[in-house]
């Protein structure tokens, strides 16, 4: 195919244009309208597109998640494999971005996400590679911020104290230009770290004053997080440490305790001098006992709170900005993992990975008569929490046939993107 015509159809995978609809994405069908099904929507597999390098790019006409100016929405890629790499979907090409060196196995683009970090009206993409070797320290892990609109060389973020596997830069979030990294383990039981303007400036363990919880081997705090606006002002962060054990106060053997059962944690402003925050109390199954895993999926709600997906007992909880809980809502059953993302409207997308049934939800924090089903046999390809808001419509990493799925949630189309060759594999997106 004509490199015009498969950009042709990557604006339309983009933009949806093959698939308009008079209806906003907002104004959704209520929860009794039949799922979709495969059948029911249309899937078009687009070809491998063509790559090209950052290049230096005037930023005034840039949209609001844009990265090289052109004035469309654009999605990062993380991709796994021998070399690590990501790319960068626009709206008629892929920008591949060079693995910095050093990084060839470092795991470079096993997180990203997406922010404004300096001064332009381009946004930067930070990429995480937990495997970067730092002060002769294997594995301790660093955070690249990749500029939008290559207004400078990409910057390298370090923990404050380079530990051997401790992982630096497994999770990233960001709320305007200020980014959470986690370092889920670094010991004893992990670490999160917080950067403003590109330098990181604070760390934060279930060690520091204010925060609840002990440190104990193999919590995993800060394998996942989500920031946002709470109800005291200031930015809140919510950690997910799916690990924790929570069998009472004090610090805990772990030596003949049950499986670990998680915990989330929320500080109610991780931008103040002394920090307060507290623990949500974990779901039950439906033997009584608290779900496992929990804080494995998190998502901050804008204008709404914080939401928290328990896979393994196919239940997802929503908070408001004072963190009293609003709403739950269940799967038709639990799987082995989920994925969890917010849009910057406030809809809410669920993932349930269930190789038999798997469930893509459409959920209003406050309104059930806005919730939808999507199905489609794509889904049973879904990598684990791969799935981001790209303006109205959701994109899911996918392992194969493609790399993405965009869905339109209004007319429930999907689109297949093919964005890389070779053995590349979609480790991580943000949009």
């Amino acid at each position: 195919m004509r490199a015009e015509a498969t950009a042709a159809l990557l604006i339309c995978a983009l933009m949806a244009c093959s698939a308009p609809s008079s209806k906003p994405a907002s104004s959704a069908a209520p929860a009794a309208r039949p799922a979709a099904t495969a059948s029911q929507s249309a899937v078009v597999t687009q070809p491998t597109v063509a790559v090209t390098q950052p290049a230096k790019t005037d930023c005034a006409k840039a949209s609001a998640r844009d990265f090289d100016g052109d004035g469309h929405d654009d999605i990062a890629i993380g991709y796994g494999g021998p070399v690590g790499r990501v790319h960068v979907l626009t709206a008629d090409k892929v920008i591949t971005i060079p693995t910095p060196p050093g990084n060839r196995a470092a795991a470079f683009g096993q997180s990203v996400t997406m922010a404004k970090v300096n001064d332009d009206d381009c946004v930067d993409v930070i990429v995480g590679a937990p495997g970067a070797t730092v002060a002769g320290k294997t594995g301790a892990g660093a955070v690249y911020i990749l500029y939008g609109g290559a207004a400078a060389p990409p910057k390298r973020l370090v923990s404050l104290r380079p530990e051997e596997d401790a992982n630096f830069g497994e999770s990233v979030t960001a709320h305007g230009d200020l980014i959470a990294i986690g370092a889920p383990n670094e010991q004893p039981g992990g670490a999160v770290y917080l950067a403003k303007k590109g330098s990181v400036s604070r760390r934060i363990t279930q060690e520091t004053s204010g925060v609840p919880g002990t440190s104990e081997p193999d919590d995993h705090f800060g394998e996942h997080l989500a920031l946002g606006p709470l109800a005291r002002g200031g930015v809140g962060l919510m950690v997910g440490a799916p690990s924790e054990n929570q069998d009472g106060p004090g610090r805990q053997d772990r030596d003949g305790l049950d499986e670990p059962f998680g915990a989330v944690t929320v500080l109610h402003d991780v931008t103040a001098a002394n920090l307060t925050g507290v623990r949500l109390p974990p779901p039950n199954d439906k033997d009584g006992k608290p779900c496992r895993s929990f804080g494995e999926n998190l998502a901050y709600v804008p204008h709404a709170g914080p939401a928290v997906l328990s896979a393994d007992c196919g239940l997802l909880q929503f908070y408001d900005l004072g963190l009293n809980q609003t709403r739950a809502v269940a799967a038709s059953a639990p799987s082995w993992a989920g994925a969890l993302v917010a849009s910057a409207d406030g809809q809410v997308a669920a993932l349930w990975n269930d190789d038999n049934d798997p469930t893509l939800l459409f959920l209003s924090p406050k309104d059930p008569a806005k919730d939808r089903r999507i199905s489609g046999d794509y889904l049973r390809y879904a990598i684990r929490g791969g799935i981001t808001f790209s303006g109205t419509r959701l994109v899911v990493g996918l392992d194969r046939p493609a790399d993405l799925a965009i869905i339109d949630p209004a007319t429930q189309r999907a689109e297949l993107v093919k964005a890389a060759t070779g053995t590349l594999s979609v480790d991580s997106i943000a949009g």
